[in-house]
């Protein structure tokens, strides 16, 4: 048997080999593998692809997932012990005794593996054979392919498996095996295993006492059968990056690798003993690509050697473990030295060190750059910093590192992602002339052949890059959100902190993104206590090791505003406390204990609470008495009583514990200005306040005209208005933008001389207050670089010394009525956000709600601190309207109203009560609906909308001409038809006049220009049913002409038809055509608006734009209209050559004083809505759209 395993063992590696591989003629390389990135261990794949041993499956992949099962192993053993012939047939009826195999396709090779010993059984009279084969019965078979015997090595028995791993793992059969040598092996994982015994030396015979022998010339299976050679040597260059005292941007080209101290062996055994390996001169060049982990680093390479070196090709190439030592970390490391104590590798002054593979002429030169991290920090001395990975290699074992290798990212974010340019833009650390970093960055664009992309990436993504060999990698960060609940130190006296149970340090590579992104700010752990701080949920964004590099509030952190209402403090023995009433930004009047200790830190920068510095250089908790006022009762040592309510009228920023006590953390204070500017001094506190609240005195609303606050609002604010002008003193005036997010506080005397307050967010709920009234403005603050503020242009908060009043910008439909009494109205309403709720009355208007008519109405109201409502005297009624094209709606209150993408509509069809809710709704086109519009500069803001109930037949017949089908053109598949403009009762007509015509089953579908589709179902004489589909074709009439008009039809404008407003039969643009052109008529004029003035009077034109822009013209001086006008025709002439917007007339002239009139304004291409108005009444409306084609 021995003897025949010696002759075998060759012919059994090479079948083996491909047996397990389950061979089959489809990719012809490697890289032909359809499936080859789902390979793990590409070397030995690519090796064994190389050789010819496997070439993959017929469908072109290596599916390396598969596995490998015993009855196939069974088959190669039988073929192999039978010398290559197929005998499975003679073993078929062999007396085995296993009980699973009788009608298996390889009974005869289990038999005789089995009854031979080769092939062991599970046992208990089974040999499981569709079972996978398992990396030790792989193991022995390729031990014994080596020459070993099984019963000498101990091979077989109840510890096979013990000792076939001890041994496999001894020769490396096992080296970069990752999984369970216990569990089945994957096609991937047992390329793996032949890979490695490759390499293994043959053994020749055994001595007497057992002792192995290898062969004299150290031959392994892969010389033997291929006459391969190794090669060892570093790794310096490939087509990743070079390792030649080069910058980071050097690489070789693709498939090419340099070794430097190359030695090559004329036997491939790593486990000879012998010295035969001849050292080759010069860094060699080979033909093979290598990962980038491989630099510097011993690798051995196999080859089948040509005469030039250069020029083998190269079988396989894996690192060389035994003689790589390697120390890598990517924390913070004092030292070098440090670092390597203990591990028996040292830095010598032959070392060389590598930032992202650029060379550095001195490890000082290293650590200068590893240490300038951030421009803004105190930049340490460290050998590495925490997420930095570095590796120390000494590559031959002899105590001395050759490479000390920096790799470094930058958080960054994309600029520009451009799918069409094949571009991709981020912004990078910006440096000073000294090559420092400085407070900067610079934007650098890659093309994306370039770029290595991890992951997918677009604009204002956050990025992890590293840059090297031309190429940049790029990946996403990983973000991890929650609250902070703890900063400690470690035994190393290093800071950490706890988010959601994980500890987190700080990572300190480089920052590109919180210089741009507002939202982002540089982790700074020695400040973690106050940002992000424990009580709000933040983004940790980590780096590729794990470390924090920038924090972002998770969501929106909204600042707690309140008015005091009331305040006081108290001793109790040497225990103070404290209470304030307040008036929160929901209307939520209630009581709260404060935290006093953390209240007090807001006293920090306080001078002034009362009267002029009283509480200037005192300790934060007296000036927190003073504040919030009181001592109890007696004065000390005189009579009199303390006050309290100090605070009252002073607006604070708060947060609230899950117990409901109180942390004052800002107490608003007057804004610090320029001088006796208005303008904020956002120079001041720059890494805080920036000149916002942070004079030093409290500021406090009063009901006195005392200049109390810093500012006075000299044309006053109407609510609803997205701006305010404010003015400190008799200075310029300064006006701050008003959002929806703006809060507004309020704080007055009623007429019984009480003191009453209110509060409003957004200037969609904000009140109008009189000229001259007394404000104070605090804008939001800015971030314009890493921890740098400055004072915006957008009011947060503003402070009016005035009534809280309903505004014509507030409007809720009302519904219906929960109950009605003496003291008592409930009712339900809808508000312009869609909210369905039951609101308490406390001021009903004066409305009569006992009628149902003052339902379905929407009512101006304001929301009293105590949650209350009162209605105001406004009113929108309901009425009908429909959509017209080009966003124009049609209302039978309204006129023609611009619906612009921003409007609010709710459909509120089925909603009766505040259990009910509405949906977004939409108006219908050219079909009317129930609707109450609240508009804005004829635009509509709120529209709710609900169904209209029909008539029995559909049929309009108030229709001025009637809706009439003239025809059904069943040949060319017509329905013609009159209508008159506006008509929607088109599709029950043609319905009728279809079903008279014999049609059944019609229905209906929009098409272009205002027109349908018509399907219809018609039987023939036979019986025989067929669809047929229509187009309508309609003609409409009005009482105003309709259409685009050419001039050399008319000799003068006033032949012109009456009433005509010359803007489209269906089209988008009216235009004027003709060349030459009558005596008053200019040939530049294309768009024309004609009317006839019922008598004289004020004549203007009116252009509205979908977001309410509007254009007026009048016939006189602009704003100052003559009176004029003589009845009859009149017409505007409107030029829009190269843009310009002008009229002119000659004839019957609207302008009386002047031949043209000029509009202050240009009109954009876009879609209109006009009117024309006789003193105030409007005489001609339409809507158009300008399309220049340009």
């Amino acid at each position: 048997m021995r003897n025949l395993k010696r002759a075998l063992s060759l012919a059994l590696a090479a079948i083996m080999l491909i047996g397990m591989m389950v061979v089959s003629a489809s990719a012809a390389s490697y890289n032909d593998l359809t499936d080859k990135d789902q390979i793990v261990n590409k070397d030995a794949v690519s090796m064994l692809v190389t050789l010819g041993v496997i070439e993959g499956k017929p469908d072109g992949s290596y599916a390396p997932t598969e596995g490998v099962d015993r009855a196939q192993m069974a088959k190669m053993i039988s073929v192999i012990m039978n010398q290559g012939v197929d005998n499975g047939a003679l073993y078929e009826n062999s007396p085995s005794g296993l009980t699973d195999i009788s009608s298996h396709w390889a009974k005869g090779h289990i038999n005789y593996c089995y009854t031979t010993g080769i092939i062991a059984g599970r046992g208990n009279g089974k040999f499981d054979p569709d079972a996978g084969v398992t990396g030790s019965e792989a193991a022995k078979m390729l031990l014994v392919a080596a020459g070993y015997d099984p019963a000498i090595e101990g091979l077989t028995g109840t510890d096979w498996e013990i000792n076939t791993n001890a041994l496999a793992s001894k020769l490396g059969i096992f080296r970069n095996f990752k999984g369970s040598v216990a569990e089945p092996l994957s096609r991937d994982n047992a390329a793996l295993l032949i890979y490695n015994a490759l390499d293994v030396e043959m053994i020749e015979s055994y001595t007497n006492n057992g002792y192995a022998m290898a062969y004299s010339d150290a031959r392994t299976i892969l010389s033997s059968m291929y006459g391969v050679y190794k090669v060892e040597g570093v790794v310096v260059g490939n087509k990743w990056a070079e390792l030649d005292k080069t910058d980071s941007d050097s690489a070789l080209k693709d498939g090419k690798t340099v070794l430097d101290n190359v030695v090559l062996y004329s036997s491939t055994t790593s486990n000879t003993t012998k010295d035969e390996g001849v050292a080759q001169s010069g860094k060699i060049a080979f033909n093979v690509d290598t990962p980038v982990d491989f630099l510097g680093k011993t690798v051995t390479m196999y080859i089948e050697k040509t005469t030039i070196l250069s020029d083998s090709k190269v079988l396989g190439v894996s690192t060389k473990d035994d003689v790589n030592v390697i120390n890598a970390t990517a924390a913070t490391q004092s030292t070098v030295k440090d670092y390597l104590k203990g591990t028996g590798v040292a830095v010598t002054k032959d070392t060389e060190f590598y930032v992202n593979y650029g060379y550095c002429k001195t490890e000082e030169d290293a650590h200068n750059l590893i240490n300038d991290y951030s421009y803004a920090a105190n930049n340490s001395d460290k050998f590495n910093l925490n997420g930095v990975d570095v590796e120390i290699i000494d590559n031959n074992n002899d105590g001395d590192a050759e490479y000390v290798l920096f790799t470094r990212e930058t958080l960054s974010e994309v600029r520009t992602y451009s799918e069409k340019n094949e571009t991709i833009s981020f912004y990078a650390p910006g440096y000073d002339k000294n090559n420092e970093l400085a407070n900067k960055t610079v934007t650098e664009t890659e093309d994306f052949e370039d770029v290595v992309f991890n992951d997918e990436v677009t604009t204002d993504d956050l990025i992890l890059y590293v840059q090297y060999g031309g190429r940049t990698y790029i990946s996403a960060p990983e973000v991890v959100t929650g609250k902070m609940t703890r900063v400690d130190r470690d035994k190393a006296d290093e800071l950490f902190i706890t988010v959601d149970g994980e500890e987190y340090r700080q990572s300190y590579i480089l920052d590109a993104a919180s210089l741009v992104d507002v939202d982002l700010t540089r982790f700074d752990i020695a400040d973690a206590k106050n940002e992000p701080g424990f009580d709000n949920s933040y983004d940790f964004v980590l780096d590729s090791n794990g470390y924090v590099i920038a924090i972002r509030p998770a969501e929106e952190v909204v600042t707690n505003y309140a008015l005091v209402v009331d305040s006081a403090w108290t001793l109790n023995a040497l225990d103070r406390s404290g209470q304030v009433k307040i008036l929160m930004t929901d209307g939520t009047v209630k009581t709260y204990s404060i935290n006093w200790k953390n209240s007090a830190k807001a006293m920090e920068d306080i001078n002034t609470v009362e009267t002029t510095n009283d509480v200037k250089g005192k300790p934060n908790d007296e000036k927190l008495e003073t504040y919030l006022g009181t001592r109890d009762v007696n004065k000390p040592n005189a009579g009199g009583y303390n006050k309290t309510g100090v605070a009252t009228g002073s607006i604070i920023t708060y947060t609230l514990s899950d117990d409901d006590v109180l942390t004052i953390k800002h107490v608003l204070q007057g804004n610090t200005l320029k001088g006796n500017d208005s303008e904020i001094d956002s120079s001041v506190n720059t890494s805080s306040t920036a000149g916002v609240a942070d004079n030093g005195t409290v500021i406090r609303m009063n009901t006195s005209v005392d200049q109390s606050l810093q500012y006075t609002a000299p044309n006053g604010y109407t609510g609803g208005r997205g701006s305010i002008t404010v003015k400190a003193g008799a200075e310029d005036a300064k006006t701050y933008a008003v959002d929806k997010n703006t809060v507004a506080f309020y704080y007055w005397t009623n007429a019984k001389g009480e003191t009453e307050y209110g509060v409003a967010t957004g200037w969609d709920h904000m009140s109008d207050v009189a000229n001259n009234t007394e404000v104070q403005v605090y804008p939001t603050l800015d971030k314009t670089s890493y921890k740098t503020y400055e004072a915006t242009d957008l009011a947060d908060v503003i402070l009016f010394e005035a009534e809280a009043k309903a505004t014509s910008a507030n409007y809720m439909l009302v519904l219906s009525a929960n109950a009605i009494g003496k003291d008592l109205l409930e009712l339900n309403v809808v508000f312009e956000d869609g909210t369905v709720q039951a609101i308490e009355v406390d001021d009903d208007g004066g409305h009569d709600w006992d009628d149902e008519a003052s339902y379905m109405k929407a009512y101006t109201y304001a929301e009293n601190a105590d949650g209350t409502y009162d209605i105001g005297d406004d009113v929108e009624n309901a009425g009908t309207a429909k959509l017209l094209k080009n966003g124009t709606v049609d209302s039978s209150l309204k006129g023609y109203i611009a619906l612009s993408g921003k409007a609010n509509v709710w459909d509120v069809t089925d909603v009766d009560t505040a259990e009910d809710k509405t949906a977004l709704g939409t108006f219908p086109y050219n079909t009317k609906v129930n609707a109450v519009i609240v508009e804005d500069d004829n635009a509509i803001r709120t529209a709710w909308i609900w169904e209209v109930e029909e008539d029995d037949n559909d049929i309009d017949d108030n229709n001025p001409i009637a809706t009439e089908v003239t025809k059904i053109d069943a040949d060319n598949f017509k329905i013609y038809l009159n209508a008159f403009v506006g008509a929607d009762n088109r599709v029950a007509v043609i319905t009728r006049a279809m079903e008279k015509a014999g049609y059944t089953d019609v229905t209906f579908a929009s098409a272009a220009n205002n027109e349908y589709t018509v399907t219809a179902q018609v039987k023939s004489s036979s019986g025989i049913s067929t669809s047929l589909t229509f187009t309508t074709v309609t003609r409409w009439f009005s009482d105003s002409a309709i259409g685009a008009e050419n001039v050399d039809n008319y000799n003068n404008a006033a032949d012109l038809p009456d009433n005509s407003a010359l803007i489209g039969d269906g089209s988008d643009l009216a235009t004027i055509t003709g060349g030459s052109v009558g005596t008053d008529i200019t040939a530049g004029d294309n768009m024309m608006f004609t009317y006839t003035t019922k008598g004289t009077g004020n004549v203007v034109l009116t252009i509205s734009d979908r977001s309410g822009v509007v254009y007026r013209e009048t016939h006189g001086t602009a704003g100052s209209p003559s009176a004029s006008v003589a009845a009859g025709q009149h017409y505007f002439y409107i030029s829009l050559d190269n843009g310009s917007l002008n009229t002119s007339s000659t004839s019957n002239k609207v302008d009386t004083a002047n031949d043209k009139c000029t509009f202050a304004g240009k009109l954009a291409d876009g879609n209109y809505v006009w009117s024309v108005t006789e003193n105030g009444t409007t005489v001609a409306s339409g809507s158009f759209t300008l399309d220049r084609g340009v």
